[in-house]
């Protein structure tokens, strides 16, 4: 049996590793779902923090990175939820002008001024989905609800989008 400081250094040199790799994924996925840079950020912080204190509960190693994804996405999912409810506005919900990088023009600043009117759930199931190339099942582990939900989030988003572009 190893001794506690060797299982600690362990521990600690696994969940870095594997942040290491998935910190900017995660960070995407973040902004994705809150659309606000300072915001996500937090809720990163927040997340990991939140996935070191539980580190040691995932004992299967190949299920360490979903286990990440999922608590992150259930993290900004509830983060918004809060802050909608407390009456926060982010930077986004704010402003509905186009932001002023010049690589946002025309249809590219309507599809991202469509995209903030989705739900959390619609963005994450979106981004999920889309950017990174879950399949719906896969999508419905990492947001912890079933698939069929992830798929109507997907049909609710997607006809969202295209009612708010048609009206462009």
């Amino acid at each position: 049996m190893m001794p506690a400081t060797a299982r600690a250094a362990d521990a600690e040199a696994s969940f870095d590793a594997l942040l290491s790799a998935e910190r900017r994924r995660l960070y995407g996925i973040a902004y994705s779902i809150l659309r606000d840079h300072a915001e996500a950020e937090d809720a990163l912080q927040d997340a990991m923090l939140k996935a070191w204190r539980s580190w040691g509960s995932v004992r299967d190693e190949s299920a360490r990175r979903t286990w990440l994804v999922r608590l992150c996405v259930n993290h900004c999912i509830n983060r918004r939820r809060g802050l909608r409810l407390l009456g926060a506005r982010t930077s986004a919900q704010r402003d509905d002008a186009a932001p002023p990088d010049p690589r946002f023009e025309g249809r590219l600043v309507d599809l991202d001024r469509s995209y903030r009117k989705l739900s959390p759930k619609q963005r994450a199931a979106v981004f999920l989905h889309y950017h990174h190339g879950y399949s719906i099942d896969e999508c419905a582990e990492l947001m912890s609800c079933r698939a069929g939900s992830v798929r109507t989030h997907l049909a609710r988003a997607l006809t969202s989008m295209r009612k708010e572009m048609a009206n462009v």
